[in-house]
């Protein structure tokens, strides 16, 4: 939520993943691959990349024990642009009740996430928003209409100049 006490532990754990590579020799998903059927035509360039990604920030994807976050439940694992988990975590973050603005200044600390190029934030705002809304067309779930909105809304503002 926002405010929560959560949150700079939440950027702690991301920030440490952000410099984690995606081994070589494990074979897991390419984000270029995973975000293909979504992304606006001419864009996958920007989803390559070499960074381990979680891309699942899920409420219960997070776990706070001890004074830290820990990332689990790696059902999607992903090798790609540094810049896509902030993007992931922005949504998640609008989901417990950040507006997208308060969620894009949120992963705002995040160099990957400040350094990408525009035409990539874009890219991802599109390609999560038509992502989502073919899940909320396939399934009538309450939290899964909410994200296609959710996804939406991250389109709109990351379509504007941010």
């Amino acid at each position: 939520m926002p405010g929560s006490a959560d949150l700079p532990l939440v950027a702690a754990a991301l920030t440490e993943l952000q410099g984690i590579t995606a081994p070589a020799n494990i074979e897991i998903k390419d984000a270029a691959d995973r975000w293909a059927p979504y992304a606006p035509s001419g864009t996958l360039r920007h989803f390559a990349g070499d960074a381990l990604l979680h891309t699942d920030f899920a409420p219960d994807n997070v776990l706070i024990t001890q004074g830290r976050a820990r990332l689990v439940d790696w059902a999607w694992p992903t090798r790609g642009a540094a810049w896509i988990d902030p993007g992931a975590l922005a949504l998640r973050l609008m989901d417990a009740g950040h507006s997208a603005e308060q969620a894009i200044a949120f992963v705002g600390c995040f160099p990957s996430w400040r350094n990408a190029a525009r035409e990539a934030l874009a890219a991802f705002g599109a390609a999560t928003a038509t992502l989502w809304r073919e899940i909320a067309e396939q399934h009538s779930d309450e939290w899964k209409q909410g994200m296609a909105e959710h996804a939406a809304e991250l389109e709109r503002v990351l379509g504007t100049d941010l």
